[in-house]
């Protein structure tokens, strides 16, 4: 039997570049004064994009526990980041919106995390860098909890061929 090695496991090499990523662009934030964490991103990119989602879509959405997102709203509404509303179909229901904060933030907090992206993969071949984003979606799409993400973005790009 072959030895295994935990550095070459795909999943290794996975969650680690994920905590590189995720290093780096929080290091960002903080050197630019930025109250905001990689957590927190995920979820104002889902509002930047869609204001007035419930917390099960935010979570859906990002693919954590509501608990995890629960936790996660209660810090950004202590940031002032984002505020409730009930639905106003369905009263049960709260819908997450963007403070004026949370919206004047969108640019450079984009533009931070495109530069330091850009910088993880200096010299890194665009085609290979497309096609590791592939792959990945095409291994996530298999996780039960995440499949309809990759799925939709799958269609999308061509993917489910």
């Amino acid at each position: 039997m072959s030895e295994y090695r935990l550095e070459d496991s795909l999943g290794f090499l996975v969650a680690n570049a994920g905590r590189s990523l995720s290093t780096s662009v929080q290091r960002v934030f903080s050197e630019h004064g930025f109250n905001v964490t990689t957590e927190h991103w995920t979820i104002l990119v889902q509002l930047w994009n869609q204001d007035g989602l419930s917390q099960l879509e935010l979570a859906e959405r990002t693919g954590k526990d509501q608990a995890s997102v629960s936790r996660l709203i209660q810090n950004m509404l202590n940031r002032e980041l984002i505020y409730r509303r009930k639905d106003p179909v369905d009263a049960r229901c709260k819908r997450i919106y963007l403070t004026e904060i949370g919206k004047e933030q969108q640019e450079k907090l984009m533009e931070l995390v495109t530069i330091t992206l850009i910088k993880a993969t200096e010299g890194i071949a665009e085609e290979d860098v497309a096609t590791t984003k592939r792959v990945l979606k095409k291994i996530a799409s298999k996780n039960v909890t995440t499949s309809w993400i990759y799925e939709e973005t799958g269609r999308k790009l061509g993917l489910d061929e």
